[in-house]
């Protein structure tokens, strides 16, 4: 009996003992188990090109219906250099190159860029005026030409259905006037464009006469006689001798002054 006792217990050792080393070795391999996924997810971060885009449309009085800035964002562990910025429109069925970056635009890893389009005064298709839409807004992608390919972005748009929650609200809708950046209300009657130190500044005049925006001259107001039309506030800055100060000027009329 003694000797059938020492033999389970020395066999029973033995068993103990390996299942130590076993779970010994397993202890070792854990922190690379644990690990792997996080290494695995971070090397995918850095292999191919995902860049998500959204886009922003708007109009001004002297330019048309188009899209006014492209907001970009890279997926990526890895920077990109991007050449040139595209969109197809109307499912795919036109492009048209909306920036060409000169120097190129540097989007680096996981970083959000605004890219402003430049505007324009109309497109042509077959030597023909084309106009974009309000109904071409969600059949819009965004196209980026890089160094030796060019990749289609997850483009997303800013104009999306209202959820179940908020459904039962009345929507007010947001009309926003805009000529050349300056946002403006009912009470501007006219804008004044001009060039000054290599740049193109816009000013604007409102229904009391008075100048807001890019505006640092002395004379602050415009008679309100001269108010009656845009021939009327051209005579009267050439009086004040505005084009002394500017290398040019233009004025535009944005309402009717009552």
């Amino acid at each position: 009996m003694e000797i059938l006792f020492s033999k389970w217990l020395y066999d029973t050792y033995i068993i103990m003992a390996e299942y130590v080393l076993d779970f010994q070795e397993f202890l070792k391999i854990v922190p690379g188990l644990l690990i792997f996924p996080i290494s695995l997810y971070l090397g995918l971060q850095k292999i191919g090109t995902k860049v998500s885009a959204r886009i922003s449309f708007g109009s001004n009085p002297i330019s048309p219906f188009c899209i006014r800035y492209v907001d970009l964002r890279n997926m990526k562990d890895r920077t990109i250099v991007v050449y040139s910025i595209f969109a197809s429109i109307n499912d795919d069925e036109y492009l048209v190159e909306l920036k060409r970056c000169n120097p190129p635009l540097i989007l680096k890893a996981h970083q959000s860029v605004i890219a402003e389009i430049p505007p324009y005064s109309f497109l042509l298709l077959d030597g023909k005026k084309f106009e974009i839409d309000e109904s071409m807004n969600t059949k819009t992608t965004i196209y980026l030409e890089l160094a030796h390919k060019t990749i289609k972005s997850d483009t997303l748009n800013y104009h999306k259905p209202i959820s179940k929650k908020l459904s039962k609200y009345r929507v007010l809708k947001n009309v926003t006037n805009n000529f050349n950046g300056i946002i403006y209300d009912k009470h501007a009657i006219y804008a004044i464009t001009y060039g000054s130190e290599y740049r193109v500044k816009t000013a604007i005049i409102n229904d009391s006469g008075t100048f807001s925006g890019d505006w640092n001259f002395s004379v602050l107001q415009i008679p309100m006689k001269s108010m009656r039309s845009k021939e009327a506030i051209e005579a009267e800055l050439n009086t004040m001798k505005f084009g002394d100060h500017v290398d040019w000027f233009k004025v535009y009329l944005l309402r009717e002054y009552a």
